[in-house]
């Protein structure tokens, strides 16, 4: 358990790090705009001045930097926690006043949130609540909130875009990385193409019958790869590798087989955090049903609820959750 938690940090974080601001790849645009703007900004304009925030699962703070969009004075304070360690570069060109109202905590699990009780005006997260053990999240994320105060989510639909898409690169991936796949025929092709850039080398490959057919091997590869981009709705991960393979067998003739070798073991690791991240968009997106459980057990037997698909241009994308707590009894 502890070693896949382990795992699963390290993963997220080196995505992070690359500078990503949501969880959903190449979906939409790297701020959220149009529907998912407008659903945050309507949550941000009920808080008044004063209030704090704990936005869960934070990434790279897209929500918290929404957020000093909203309020460029800072009156709304924010903590952001995430289990990955963060560093987003935004929050580092903001002026220090602005910095201190907003606070990152990084590897820090939901499950076991640092705040006291009733300390939090309002619950925020974007694709990541329901990455968490919500067993374990909910009763935490309502002790830590007001008992007047509000929780909005949005989350992984399981019929949205993002997620299809997600079916769709696992499918390539695994199609990639399969036994005498595509990588694995890259791999055999190293040795050739690094012996090829000698005359010598080449008059011998001239007689290498098994060199040979690695490389007709690949060629037929080739083929299927560039068949099933043309024929896909997110052949991204296709056209990348298609890409990265004939720099790193560019480098194999230029430098040796060794950091060819080397660089093609690096392509390997990041498209392992590539199936790991998609396989969890995929298994943690929510049904109708689910995000129905998880909003009534939100709001508990006198809160309000409102759940309903949020789209951006007519293009599902996930489900708005909103719960109003019932206030203290008195």
């Amino acid at each position: 358990m502890e070693q896949a938690l382990d795992e699963r940090r390290a993963v997220w974080t080196r995505y992070w790090s690359q500078g990503a601001t949501h969880s959903c790849g190449g979906s939409f645009g790297s701020r959220y705009e149009g529907a998912l703007a407008q659903f945050w900004r309507g949550a941000f304009a009920t808080l008044a001045p004063g209030a704090r925030v704990l936005d869960i699962a934070t990434g790279n703070g897209a929500l918290p930097q929404l957020l000093v969009d909203f309020d460029p004075q800072g009156q709304i304070a924010c903590d952001a926690i995430d289990l990955a360690t963060l560093a987003p570069a935004w929050f580092d060109a903001l002026p220090p006043a602005r910095r201190a109202q907003l606070r990152f905590h990084g590897q820090q699990a939901a499950e076991a949130l640092p705040f006291a009780d009733a300390s939090v005006d309002m619950v925020i997260s974007q694709y990541g609540l329901e990455y968490t053990d919500l067993a374990r999240t909910v009763p935490e994320l309502l002790r830590v909130c007001k008992p007047d105060g509000q929780v909005r989510l949005v989350c992984h639909h399981a019929e949205a875009r993002p997620v299809q898409l997600a079916h769709t690169e696992l499918a390539h991936l695994d199609w990639l990385t399969a036994p005498e796949g595509m990588l694995d025929t890259a791999l055999g092709m190293i040795g050739p193409v690094a012996r090829a850039a000698t005359e010598q080398g080449r008059a011998a490959l001239a007689q290498d019958t098994a060199a040979q057919a690695v490389r007709e091997r690949f060629n037929t590869l080739q083929d299927a790869l560039a068949a099933q981009a043309a024929g896909s709705n997110c052949p991204d991960v296709l056209v990348e590798v298609r890409q990265a393979l004939a720099t790193i067998l560019n480098m194999a003739m230029r430098d040796g087989a060794a950091s060819a070798q080397a660089a093609l073991a690096a392509l390997r690791a990041q498209l392992a955090d590539a199936a790991l991240r998609l396989a969890e968009l995929r298994d943690y997106a929510l049904d109708a049903d689910a995000a129905a459980q998880l909003g009534r057990t939100l709001a508990g037997a006198e809160g309000t609820l409102a759940l309903a698909p949020i789209l951006e241009q007519d293009v599902l994308m996930g489900w708005a959750i909103s719960v109003q707590r019932a206030a203290a009894h008195t």
